[in-house]
């Protein structure tokens, strides 16, 4: 029996989400995960204190993603997913991050924002997690589908300069300004 016990113990440990306690969503409708959300995010950052409530973050993050799955026809869901996707970016949840922004791209592809939920998933790939590789295919991918986007010349420079530090490009780009005074 107290095995039994244990196991369970371990099994609803394993089940919650990025270590803090899952707000309870299974039961709520569209207009009440609404409301939640709209008061999670004002409980995300207190600025009388100068507080970051990361416990509220992952609150709101499990709103927003339940209110998609509840209500995926609502024009709210797509807008609330990536306002989801930026806040676990922010919180440096970005296996997170990249779910969800997967889920907009094929979930939400009329949505305006859909290509650039593609590229912020590559740009967090690059910038953020250093797997270049994957960062490589899927801007590459962007520009194969986008590449009349607003983020197409962006990716295009992040392609360039890949896996390059800051120092890196600063110091191509000054050579290249360098270069450019002496043939004038």
């Amino acid at each position: 029996m107290l095995l039994v016990l244990l196991l369970s113990v371990v099994l609803l440990a394993s089940c919650q989400t990025d270590g803090a306690k899952a707000p309870a969503v299974e039961t709520m409708d569209a207009a009440t995960l609404g409301k939640k959300i709209a008061e999670t995010r004002n409980q995300i950052y207190n600025e009388k204190e100068n507080k970051f409530d990361s416990k509220k973050a992952l609150e709101y993050i499990e709103y927003c993603q339940s209110f998609a799955t509840v209500a995926p026809g609502d024009p709210e869901a797509p807008k609330y997913l990536f306002q989801a996707a930026e806040t676990a970016r922010s919180i440096k949840k970005y296996n997170r991050a990249l779910t969800i922004y997967d889920q907009i791209y094929k979930d939400f592809s009329s949505y305006p924002k859909a290509p650039q939920a593609m590229f912020l998933k590559a740009f967090t790939l690059d910038s953020e997690m250093q797997q270049y590789d994957k960062a490589r295919a899927l801007y590459e991918e962007f520009m194969a589908k986008h590449p009349q986007d607003e983020f197409a010349d962006d990716t295009k420079f992040l392609l360039e300069n890949l896996g390059k530090s800051d120092e890196e490009i600063i110091k191509q780009f000054e050579e290249q300004q360098a270069k450019a005074k002496e043939s004038k």
